[in-house]
């Protein structure tokens, strides 16, 4: 990547993994968090699947999932066409334009050529109705933290369109927003089907969680063990050393 292909509102961030792939990140926008690790290693996709991440934002979770996973290929909606743009300079940077497509794409209004085509569906989405909570004045990460443009019945709507009988759909959430989510996906024939609770530390209340569910799927959930981040809440530095030892694993 040249110099002066990163915007002065632009940096390279380190993703911290083995391939040293960075991506760029607006200095005063939304940065991505441990959500988008957790998501990528909590997915499954078998070799030459198909993925598409909804709401990619900067890119981050297709580069997570294209580290672990180089034989599958990814495509990435996003619906700014300035992030997109961003989005698509990191996999220029970090050469992986051969297996990540970024698209500028409203989620809501889905073309037709996506019906039916992916194997795996991935979201980070917002995590807020409109209404509640405080709104960031930055539009930027107004939209990633509140359904602005998009909520989550339209979300998981679009999964379900976007993949093939039997294809998975695996995001991230707050875990207040389970009941939510399992009536969303019920209603879009969207099987819930692994459940995995994420906690700060194993002596905290669960926080987030992680969901996979498949699209004409049989009744039936497996929850997994808890996955803490922290082994000790009230030690956590700014390093990654006591993120918990599962979380450990995720980076280099």
């Amino acid at each position: 990547m040249l110099p002066d292909s990163i915007l002065p509102d632009e940096e390279l961030t380190d993703l911290c993994i083995s391939q040293q792939w960075k991506v760029l990140q607006k200095t005063q926008g939304f940065r991505f968090s441990i959500d988008a690790v957790l998501l990528a290693h909590f997915i499954q996709p078998a070799a030459r699947h198909r993925v598409l991440d909804l709401g990619t934002g900067s890119g981050v979770i297709p580069h997570l999932i294209a580290a672990r996973n180089p034989d599958v290929q990814i495509d990435a909606m996003e619906l700014q066409p300035e992030i997109a743009d961003m989005a698509r300079r990191s996999v220029a940077y970090n050469h992986l334009t051969e297996q990540i497509q970024i698209i500028q794409q409203d989620i809501t209004d889905m073309p037709k050529a996506y019906q039916q085509q992916y194997d795996w569906v991935t979201s980070n989405p917002p995590f807020f109705p409109v209404g509640t909570g405080k709104q960031n004045p930055n539009p930027q990460i107004a939209l990633a933290r509140h359904e602005i443009a998009c909520t989550l019945d339209q979300l998981v709507q679009s999964a379900a369109y976007c993949l093939k009988s039997r294809g998975h759909f695996a995001l991230i959430h707050r875990a207040e927003r389970l009941t939510d989510i399992l009536a969303c996906c019920m209603k879009h024939k969207l099987a819930p089907y692994r459940l995995r609770m994420v906690h700060p530390a194993l002596d905290q209340p669960a926080n987030l969680l992680l969901l996979e569910a498949i699209k004409d799927g049989k009744n039936g959930i497996t929850v997994l063990p808890p996955l803490p981040i922290y082994r000790n809440i009230a030690k956590i530095t700014s390093d990654k050393s006591t993120y918990s030892d599962e979380v450990l694993t995720y980076y280099r």
